[in-house]
């Protein structure tokens, strides 16, 4: 992953020591977005019906909480493949470690276009969630990825939504964008792909994210963005995740905070 040089320092002034983490290691053990659970697993379900038996997972991070839950749901998986470039990411996963991964999970310390399908093989399925945003070639990665995938197999992506919310807390992620469902088609190579499904999801955080951090411009590096995100992210979790998932069932929005998107390979 191509990404810009870190200079960002965290709410408890350590600063991140590769070009790969940003501010994603903000609030240190104060917030985590795995503590979010329902969050998380709204995220998961809103793509499992395209998760496969061996599955390629671009961006781990530290809580691994994605593989958590790929795990926690689906019996018959045969193996996973979990990449992290971040070294920072990494560490603090093991400082947190109290999860005992399956024999058939591998996680590495890599850079996607560090990988080939020569070393990994090939896998029925892909995922980025929330990481195609912090890549500078985004349409470069989803073209690469597409070397891993069996014929058939899915590419699922989860990225943050609208340009008009890109805001202080993306610069501070190391986000290059905030995209809408044609940017994030114009990603994809139709003479690879076939796109099965594209949506936005979570139109309640819009008005979150307006109200925080366009208009009030709170900073998640501090200690007034770390009592919001405390406060405010575990009454958004509790109440207004399953609320909004249950509507979200019937209801697509043309809008939200994250626009999915789901890429078949296609067989020719």
């Amino acid at each position: 992953m191509t990404m810009k040089k870190n200079d960002i320092k965290t709410v408890d002034n350590l600063e991140s020591q590769d070009d790969y983490a940003f501010g994603m290691d903000w609030g240190g053990d104060e917030v985590s977005i795995g503590d979010l659970q329902n969050y998380r697993s709204y995220q998961y379900n809103l793509v499992k019906d395209w998760i496969g038996k061996e599955i390629f997972e671009i961006g781990s991070g530290a809580s691994r909480s994605f593989t958590k839950l790929i795990i926690e749901n689906n019996k018959d998986i045969k193996r996973i493949l979990s990449i992290e470039p971040s070294v920072v990411l990494l560490d603090a996963f093991k400082d947190k470690n109290a999860y005992d991964f399956p024999d058939y999970v591998e996680f590495d310390n890599k850079d996607v276009f560090q990988m080939s399908p020569e070393n990994t093989g090939l896998f029925d399925t892909a995922i980025y969630i929330h990481v195609l945003e912090h890549i500078e070639k985004d349409r470069e990665a989803v073209d690469y990825t597409h070397q891993f995938l069996k014929k058939g197999g899915h590419l699922l992506i989860e990225v943050p939504a609208l340009p008009l919310l890109f805001s202080v807390h993306d610069k501070m992620l190391g986000h290059y964008r905030r995209y809408t469902k044609k940017m994030l088609k114009d990603l994809v190579d139709l003479d690879k792909y076939e796109i099965v499904k594209l949506w936005y999801n979570d139109p309640v955080g819009v008005f979150g994210s307006l109200v925080f951090f366009k208009f009030r411009k709170v900073k998640l590096k501090s200690k007034e963005g770390v009592k919001a995100v405390k406060k405010q992210g575990q009454f958004y979790d509790k109440y207004l995740i399953p609320a909004q998932q249950k509507i979200e069932k019937y209801i697509t929005f043309p809008f939200g905070l994250s626009v999915n998107m789901v890429l078949r390979k296609k067989m020719i």
